[in-house]
């Protein structure tokens, strides 16, 4: 299966109901939980932390900024 996100924020938030959820309770630990509870109750999760754990389950991630003048 290939999906295509337009920011870091929807990936994430796809991983955490799609993927995340679906982990087993001992992987649902430690770093996991904390990022989980700083995305869903918007505390403030740095985008490089973002893409840590995604590229962790499987993720590519690609960044492209395009300037059209």
């Amino acid at each position: 299966m290939s999906k295509s996100f337009n920011s870091i924020e929807e990936a994430f938030a796809w991983f955490l109901e799609h993927v995340y959820k679906n982990l087993p309770p001992e992987e649902k630990k430690g770093e996991l939980v904390s990022a989980w509870r700083s995305f869903t109750f918007k505390q403030g999760i740095s985008q490089k932390r973002m893409i840590s754990i995604l590229e962790r389950y499987g993720f590519d991630v690609n960044i492209s900024v395009t300037y059209k003048k």
